[in-house]
């Protein structure tokens, strides 16, 4: 029979232990944006999503409105409007893409609409499309691992 203060003790270690793993698994993994990611699809780094606002995998200049010629994600984004690297007023790459490349190893959806809503185009991995389907050109904005 344990005593109250041994059985606070070990639960106590348990948590410090469970506590710690997370932490060290939080800090394996780094969710990024990388912005001006170049021409080529060859650019995209491995284990990101990459879109271009043009065709053939070519940045395109930013445009009045502050959008993004090309962008690469590691993670899910929900609103591709609020993608910034400064408080300048950027507008991400909402509406903008006409080519994508999935360079990871999961199946990728790009949504019409914001947080994964409206019109969906699904890619596989390690696919590259140097021309999105019209109906979903200048029309992305949001995608995520599916």
């Amino acid at each position: 029979m344990f005593s109250k203060s041994r059985a606070a003790t070990r639960l106590g270690l348990c948590v410090a232990a469970v506590t710690g793993l997370v932490m060290a698994g939080a800090g394996a993994a780094s969710a990024t944006t990388v912005f001006d990611v170049g021409h080529g699809a060859g650019s995209c780094p491995d284990g990101y999503v990459c879109l271009w606002s043009e065709g053939d995998f070519i940045q395109g200049k930013p445009v009045l409105d502050h959008k993004f010629g090309a962008v690469a994600s590691n993670q899910n984004i929900g609103d591709m409007g609020k993608l910034a690297r400064t408080s300048a007023g950027d507008k991400g790459m909402q509406d903008t893409a006409s080519s994508v490349v999935n360079n990871t190893g999961s199946s990728i959806c790009f949504y019409e609409h914001n947080w994964y809503g409206g019109l969906q185009f699904k890619i596989g991995p390690r696919e590259k499309w140097p021309s999105v389907p019209s109906w979903i050109n200048d029309k992305i904005s949001s995608f995520k691992y599916c």
